[in-house]
């Protein structure tokens, strides 16, 4: 079932989740009920039985918790995992599964009995995007929903899926609302630029400041999730993550000299590179990192710099070299 509903307070924003589970399919056996055949279909059944998983029994008002990836997110970058769970607030026990899965493929699967109030909970500890699905077949109910790389934010963030008193599922997402300052989810559209500057915009004419840019470009005919770490000093200054449409440029603009790192990559390729930015790339520059994304997810990147010696109370260029 879907439902749209949107509830809010001061500190907490909820907001109902994509409903549905992909159906699976079964077959079935042929009309033909001779003893030879239902002795055979017996056994069948007996051995699927065997290889179905444990149950994983949470009891009364308890919670168990699972981690799933690398925790790369606790490392570097200014967001934070995403808590998907399936929930029992209902009085009676239900035994059900919750399976995680990512481009496709099964990260994650636990089969569980919860008895009354009691919930599992997965966390996502790698940016990506995951698709989770609960099945309860004793009430032929089943619920999907689909994390994607913006709702991992620097808020605590949490997908449930729920048993309700009807025995259906119901899906909703919940989130702190603390303002996330450096940490930008966009789209560059086909044949546009999605543009953000870090630090003052824009740089008065006579303070002699000049800044560098750094552009990553999708020339090829698919669309790319990108994610782009800058660092100053070990302390991430901004987290983007950008879906790029063919054609689309992401346009990053420093306006305060410093020393960075760069670090972009591919969502789904894990293809990253990692650029330096020196002081030395703002002393009357004409100076930028350039990143480009091929038809395989594959990226490139290179720093590219014009050096002037200029004035340094007229900032008039005197001449320059390569």
């Amino acid at each position: 079932m879907e439902r749209r509903t949107f509830l809010a307070s001061a500190g907490i924003v909820l907001t109902t989740a994509t409903a549905g589970c992909t159906s699976q399919a079964t077959s079935s056996g042929s009309p033909d009920t001779d003893s030879e055949t239902t002795a055979a279909t017996a056994e069948g059944a007996q051995t699927v039985t065997e290889q179905m998983p444990e149950e994983t029994l949470i009891e009364a008002g308890d919670t168990a918790e699972r981690t799933l990836g690398s925790e790369s997110l606790e490392e570097r970058g200014l967001r934070k995992p995403h808590h998907v769970a399936f929930g029992n607030p209902t009085e009676a026990a239900h035994q059900g599964t919750i399976t995680v899965s990512k481009a496709n493929e099964t990260v994650f699967e636990e089969s569980v009995e919860l008895e009354a109030n009691a919930s599992i909970v997965v966390s996502l500890t790698d940016l990506d995007t995951y698709t989770t699905c609960v099945t309860i077949p004793e009430l032929d109910a089943t619920e999907e929903v689909t994390v994607e790389p913006g709702q991992f934010t620097c808020n605590v963030a949490r997908t449930t899926v729920s048993i309700q008193e009807d025995n259906t599922l119901d899906s909703m997402s919940v989130s702190t609302r603390m303002a996330c300052p450096g940490v930008v989810t966009e789209t560059a559209l086909t044949d546009e630029l999605a543009s953000y500057t870090l630090g003052h915009d824009p740089i008065p004419a006579d303070t002699g400041e000049f800044s560098h840019t750094l552009m990553l470009r999708n020339p090829s005919d698919k669309t790319w999730t990108t994610r782009i770490l800058v660092e100053n000093d070990s302390t991430t200054q901004f987290d983007g993550v950008y879906t790029v449409e063919p054609r689309g440029t992401v346009l990053l603009t420093f306006s305060e000299k410093g020393t960075y790192t760069l670090s972009m990559a591919v969502l789904g390729t894990e293809t990253t590179v990692t650029e330096q930015v020196t002081p030395k790339n703002f002393d009357c520059n004409e100076s930028s990192t350039r990143a480009e994304i091929d038809g395989e997810g594959e990226l490139t990147a290179n720093t590219v710099s014009t050096l002037m010696a200029c004035d340094s109370e007229t900032h008039s260029t005197n001449k320059s070299s390569e």
